[in-house]
């Protein structure tokens, strides 16, 4: 009876403490790439099973005005399902409801935050930590340069979002024009979707030798629609007079861009994944300190890469994530 018993103790210690009930709220939509691959990575991340529910903040599609009022409708959210632990997913998410959902008591742990922590108060809070995005701006530009034999002169192009605005002002330092190594760099941020078309149309006859797309999921038309992050890929890339490169995985593919030094979503829901067991396991959030993701992948699409008779440098080679 005795050795049962200790078997039986000895077997349920491997075991995680509890099958726990987490509830991802995220910035954006179900249907936008980042939050597919970010939420596979998670599941993949996980330890044990567990019960996961989900939010849509769907800030993407909506105007800022109404942001305060589906901050509640996610605060609603989260009393009806009462999660063990929460997962914020983008800084919207986390901006509106990082704060007040920890001073409820349930621990938070973030992703794709480009914002400072230190800033947030968010190093060494009882409740809150999280994964770092970086977007690797000025590293990619530098890569692909090598890549095009020298680059002169790069248009950048995002949209008017928070996010675009924080990875310009963190990697720009808000200059709208400056040297990345041999490369003049020209950003630029819009929010309507005629003006990014016509600095797409415009851009090879402006002196740019290669376009590097940035956020484009929150451009409006003339009508104030919003026009879907998919509708402007697929024209950038058919349009463009000049090599398409990117920033994000999400954006890389037959059709859409070539590629580059891209951050993934996938390793950002990983690397939360390992935040969460250590807090399930009985680790306070306060001693995890926010961390980033890693330093970017090279991802190319071999399709896109021969419409434009370009080749990757041997020395990345066996690096490199294929896309067709």
């Amino acid at each position: 009876m005795l050795k049962s018993l200790l078997l039986l103790l000895l077997t349920s210690l491997s075991l995680p403490l509890y099958a726990a009930h987490i509830l991802v709220i995220s910035s954006y939509h179900p249907e936008f790439l980042w939050d597919k691959s970010y939420n596979k990575g998670l599941l993949d991340g996980l330890d044990g099973e567990h019960q996961i529910s989900h939010f849509y903040m769907d800030t993407k599609r909506y105007p800022r005005e109404e942001f305060d009022d589906i901050a509640q409708r996610a605060i609603a959210f989260y009393l009806k399902s009462k999660p063990d632990l929460v997962v914020l997913g983008d800084d919207n998410a986390i901006n509106y409801l990082a704060n007040e959902i920890a001073a409820l008591g349930t621990p938070v742990v973030f992703l794709g935050m480009n914002e400072n922590p230190r800033l947030k108060g968010f190093v060494g809070h009882p409740k809150i930590t999280g994964v770092l995005e970086r977007p690797l701006l000025k590293r990619n530009i530098s890569e692909i340069s090598q890549l095009m034999g020298g680059l002169d002169k790069a248009l950048v192009l995002f949209d008017s979002s928070n996010v675009a605005l924080t990875a310009i002002e963190d990697e720009f330092k808000t200059q709208t024009q400056l040297r990345v190594g041999q490369t003049l760099i020209n950003s630029q941020l819009m929010g309507d979707y005629s003006l990014w078309q016509e600095a797409v149309l415009n851009a090879k006859k402006n002196g740019y030798q290669a376009i590097f797309l940035g956020l484009y999921h929150t451009l409006v038309n003339a009508q104030g629609q919003h026009v879907s992050e998919q509708t402007v890929l697929a024209w950038t890339s058919a349009n463009s007079p000049l090599p398409l490169f990117c920033f994000w995985e999400f954006s890389v593919g037959k059709g859409m861009a070539i590629g580059g030094l891209v951050l993934d979503g996938n390793d950002q829901g990983h690397q939360a994944a390992a935040l969460i067991n250590s807090i399930l396991a009985g680790t306070l959030p306060r001693t995890l300190s926010p961390r980033a993701a890693l330093r970017g992948e090279y991802v190319f699409s071999k399709s896109e890469l021969a419409r434009w008779q370009l080749t990757v440098p041997n020395k990345w080679r066996h690096k490199i994530l294929w896309r067709e």
